[in-house]
């Protein structure tokens, strides 16, 4: 109880703080530019003090799970808080760090049960220490940024960071997000061209509290099965030195984005990503469309058991993924529907430990990671209630042909063909409760055979299965 007072009063004092210095802000997103008049006039230390930011989270999480027939039932709530600051902009260089404790306030046994393993509540906490209850803290940010010119856009950044990208991201649907260690830099400037390239040698996965170098990371999360059939145990046998990321992000025609994305990781795999789309808003509509192309190939070559293998030799995968779309602009609702295909040529292979797809056929609490020869459809639907889009509905409803679950070289997650439903809704309080806000989630997948065996490797957490998420969220 003491530790938790301290931490509450800490959070409440730098509130307090901040809410002292929000008249002396910048407009540039909340940075405060510290000029070289003021610079010969007071010290570094007050400079510091006065003008640096904080920001504040807390963060309440309930989850459960009910299984099919007989198989465990889950439920926790976590609650957490979290402290950031940022110290103000001088000639161009800029600090930022942060933090989070969590707490798991209540929750049923998360730990494996026999042959039964949580995989969703436990997320929340600590999945390498399932009775880890309370010592659940860890440093976040924890960087240095030099920006290039005064407009306070472009920079170049090391240290301990969250980037968003659309592989490597922040993943942030339990307590707290995927954060990143190396280094990042970001061209900004130009109105119709922008970059970003960086070099990652460590990251500190959702669901845990270390920091791990990039291939030790690798296998944190369950693996699996290798693509003979037997159970994959490459955590601790996956060495990389780390990932090398590109980013071209240009407009060729009116209404028309391309991005190129590549990754290249060290010893494992080079993937890489071409998303194009175009949206045209006319006087009652914006019309949407997308196209992505994704391609990998293994980079591996070893002599270790294939079961301790991430990616086998000479494997190689092609992911074709597209969505139509329209959002009607005076009821404020969008349609859209998506196709993706992965091919037969093999699995689709990146670290959950990184971030989930951006494919258009994504749909929260299931991936396609892991798996090949796969066509999936998804209906989406997106209804804002008022004006402020401060009140939405979002309905995702896909059908995902999986292919057989005995194919292991394709199936890596012995994952069978399902249907997919998924409502959520996201209220933004204003006035008084500014900063606070809401996201309901209900999701429920089923098998698309009636011939799959009633065996916990494929029903368990995967199908026929109910998922409730409330999350409350006040920043400050």
């Amino acid at each position: 109880m003491n530790r938790k007072l301290v931490i509450f009063l800490f959070i409440q004092s730098a509130w307090i703080s901040s809410i002292g210095q929000h008249q002396e802000q910048n407009a540039f997103e909340g940075r405060v530019i510290f000029d070289e008049e003021r610079m010969q006039h007071d010290s570094l230390c007050n400079v510091l003090h006065k003008l640096g930011t904080f920001e504040g989270h807390l963060r309440t999480f309930f989850m459960s799970t009910v299984n099919h027939q007989n198989y465990p039932d889950y439920y926790a709530l976590g609650v957490g808080g979290g402290l950031g600051y940022y110290s103000p902009i001088i000639k161009n260089f800029q600090v930022g760090m942060s933090g989070f404790i969590i707490y798991n306030t209540t929750s049923s046994h998360l730990g494996p049960r026999g042959s039964f393993g949580n995989r969703y509540e436990l997320a929340l906490f600590d999945i390498t220490n399932p009775d880890n209850h309370e010592d659940l803290d860890r440093l976040e940010n924890l960087y240095l940024r030099y920006y290039f010119t005064s407009h306070y856009k472009s920079f170049i950044q090391a240290g301990k960071f969250h980037i968003n990208t659309p592989l490597i991201n922040l993943q942030d649907s339990r307590m707290r997000p995927n954060l990143q260690e190396g280094l990042w830099m970001e061209l900004n400037d130009w109105k119709q061209i922008k970059l970003k390239a960086g070099w990652l040698w460590g990251t500190s996965p959702r669901s845990t509290i270390r920091w791990y170098n990039m291939g030790e990371s690798v296998g944190i999360y369950p693996a699996g099965r290798a693509v003979n059939g037997k159970k994959a145990v490459y955590a601790g046998n996956v060495k990389s030195e780390g990932i090398l990321v590109g980013n071209l992000n240009i407009k060729p025609v009116h209404n028309t984005d391309y991005q190129l994305w590549n990754y290249y990781v060290d010893n494992l795999f080079n993937l890489s990503l071409h998303k194009l789309e175009w949206k045209k808003k006319t006087t009652h509509n914006t019309w949407l469309a997308g196209f992505q192309y994704l391609w990998q190939k293994s980079l591996y070559q070893d002599t270790l058991a294939v079961e301790k293998q991430y990616i086998t030799e000479n494997e190689r995968s092609h992911v074709f993924s597209g969505r139509l779309g329209f959002i009607n602009n005076r009821k404020r609702n969008e349609w859209s529907v998506n196709y993706t295909r992965i091919t037969k040529h093999g699995r689709f292979l990146f670290p959950r430990e990184w971030g989930t797809e951006a494919l258009y056929t994504y749909n929260n609490r299931e991936r396609n990671e892991g798996t090949g020869d796969v066509h999936a459809v998804m209906l989406e639907h997106i209804r804002y209630l008022d004006k402020g889009h401060r009140l939405s509905l979002r309905t995702l409803a896909g059908i995902y042909r999986m292919p057989s679950v005995d194919n292991a070289r394709l199936n890596k997650y012995s994952m069978p063909s399902y249907y997919h439903l998924n409502a959520q809704a996201r209220y933004k309080f204003n006035r008084f409760f500014h900063g606070l806000q809401t996201f309901v989630l209900y999701t429920y997948k089923d098998k698309l055979s009636s011939d799959i065996e009633e065996e916990p490797v494929y029903y368990h957490n995967k199908i026929d299965m109910h998922h409730l998420s409330i999350v409350m969220d006040y920043y400050f």
